[in-house]
């Protein structure tokens, strides 16, 4: 009974090994991704004007160019758990792990195989789009999770002939959150798969067969109410600055860099994909005679992913900018196909593939023994190291060997993202903004002193973060005037100093890139290198003004 208990919940290993080998990444700013301070600024303006309708930018003016979502998910972390580099991205970190849960069981319900399912749900949890975004607290993880849960309700309604009510709502409700969390892009995709069912030729469905009314009402009321309450409050200024950001400083007209941006979705698409898609390509007979033999349900569902990959590319196209991020939202979808594929199709290369994923970690395994033992000790890389001889042994004991190739590969995956990041820990820990707010401390920085800080916004932000917001941080960006009051303290990198009129201050370190990398215990003929290297990383000073007696 305890045996056939515990296999029932075996499909929970999955979000939880994503949990596991992504929290080097997320739960740290290892890379402090630089929109996150637009979130993390505007929650903490947000909680000190008590305001949870309206989002501010740093200085203090209100931020419209995104709905409330994800502010709200941020607020909501702060307040349960204070402000903390870890709180900013816990409940983004945890969202990917729903994410991957939500593929295998949708997976399962779709083609009622678990096999396929749990297949599904590691190829996406191995995905580095996926795997990233889930270490970033911006929207992009949470709108993925919302219009996945859209796509299985979708999906029902397209191949039930009576679909439950909450299949309805799963698809509604969905758009709706999706909406509300990304704005625009979300109605693109909500909109796509009802022409999709109106108009597929496998599973057509006439329009009264796709909306419930009272699901669809309450959806739109949902999708809307933020906007509706936003424009109550502030008028048509906010909707000038929301469509600006949403259209019209996004979508691109110039034909030459619409195809360029065209390019660059299809090839970071596909490279997004790998190993997979070289696993699923590797036998294009089967493939062929799989997809031509496949019921006219499945063909359905592959028809439904693949029209929100034709939308996802040519919306990454009709872009200013092209950011591979806004590719994420069809990553599970296409992970599925993928499952069905290697599940129920012949493919080559797997033994393959995983044993050159295994000689990749094994070399970045050694790099960390050897960091370990000859250059610095650091715990999270021990720890990394301690799980990987875990590991080890479990193979060597017969614990791992009946996994079939494809959840090895996607376990090596992770593991190898978990081990690059154990590896990077040392070498670019403490954070800029730690460094910043320990030797803040050290000076002497009083709750009644301003910190203003001169440069890119993000230092501001990740010493608000650091400092679990009781620092009082102003940021400055590319206004160089002094502070009128007497006590102050200034932080900036060696590009605003020339800007800055210093003579009147104590200019000390605040923080430097690659701190704990000493060049005297590398080889020889590294030290050089590694010394320029050092030289030529970032560095944050702490200017603090004269006393009197010091002032010439």
């Amino acid at each position: 009974m305890k045996k056939s208990g515990l296999k029932k919940y075996s499909y929970l290993l999955v979000p939880v090994l994503f949990l596991l080998f992504s929290a080097p990444s997320a739960l740290d700013y290892v890379f402090h991704f630089p929109d996150e301070k637009y979130y993390t600024d505007a929650v903490l303006q947000m909680m000190d004007k008590e305001d949870c309708f309206t989002p501010y930018q740093a200085n203090g003016s209100p931020r419209f160019k995104k709905p409330i979502l994800t502010y709200w998910v941020l607020m909501g972390s702060y307040k349960v758990f204070g402000v903390s580099k870890i709180s900013s991205r816990l409940f983004f970190w945890l969202a990917g792990a729903i994410l991957v849960l939500v593929i295998y069981l949708m997976s399962k319900s779709i083609s009622g195989d678990k096999k396929m399912a749990f297949t599904a749900a590691f190829i996406t949890a191995a995905n580095p789009l996926v795997l990233m975004s889930a270490s970033r607290s911006i929207p992009d993880i949470l709108l993925t999770l919302f219009l996945t849960i859209s796509a299985w309700g979708f999906i029902k309604i397209l191949n039930s002939l009576k679909p439950r009510k909450e299949h309805f709502w799963m698809a509604y409700m969905g758009a709706a959150l999706a909406f509300e969390t990304k704005g625009i892009p979300a109605a693109a995709f909500a909109g796509i798969s009802i022409l999709f069912l109106l108009f597929n030729p496998w599973k057509k469905k006439r329009l009264n067969q796709i909306f419930e009314p009272f699901s669809l009402i309450v959806s739109i009321l949902i999708a809307l109410s933020w906007f509706i309450i936003m424009y109550v409050e502030h008028g048509s200024v906010y909707l000038n600055s929301f469509f600006a950001d949403q259209v019209g400083n996004r979508v691109s007209s110039k034909f030459a860099q619409v195809f360029t941006n065209l390019f660059l979705g299809i090839v970071f698409l596909a490279a997004y994909l790998i190993p997979w898609i070289v696993i699923v390509f590797s036998n294009p007979k089967a493939l062929k005679q799989f997809t031509k033999k496949s019921s006219l349900q499945t063909k359905a569902v592959f028809g439904f992913i693949l029209s929100w990959v034709l939308l996802v590319i040519v919306m990454s196209g009709a872009v200013f900018k092209f950011y591979d991020r806004y590719l994420l939202p069809v990553i599970p979808l296409i992970s599925i196909f993928f499952a069905y594929v290697i599940s129920f199709s012949t493919t080559h290369l797997k033994k393959s593939i995983f044993k050159i994923f295994l000689i990749i970690n094994i070399f970045v395994i050694g790099l960390s023994l050897l960091y370990t033992g000859f250059i610095y000790f650091d715990n999270v890389l021990f720890a990394g190291i301690l799980l990987n001889v875990l590991l080890i042994i479990s193979w060597l004991i017969g614990w791992l060997k009946n996994i079939d190739y494809e959840t090895k590969l996607a376990g090596t995956i992770l593991l190898l993202f978990f081990n690059v990041f154990s590896f990077l820990y040392p070498l670019l820990m403490p954070n800029p903004g730690e460094q910043l707010v320990e030797n803040l401390t050290k000076q002497g920085l009083s709750k009644n002193e301003k910190v203003y800080v001169y440069g890119n916004i993000r230092t501001a932000s990740n010493i608000r973060i650091h400092s679990k917001n009781a620092f009082n941080v102003v940021s400055m960006d590319t206004i160089y005037s002094l502070p009128a009051e007497p006590k102050h303290f200034l932080v900036f990198s060696k590009k605003e100093e020339s800007f800055l009129d210093l003579k009147n201050y104590n200019v000390t370190m605040g923080s430097e890139e690659w701190k704990n990398v000493n060049n005297d215990r590398f080889p020889d003929f590294l030290q050089e290198p590694v010394k320029d290297l050092k030289e030529k990383g970032t560095k944050y000073f702490i200017a603090k003004p004269k006393e009197k007696n010091e002032k010439s």
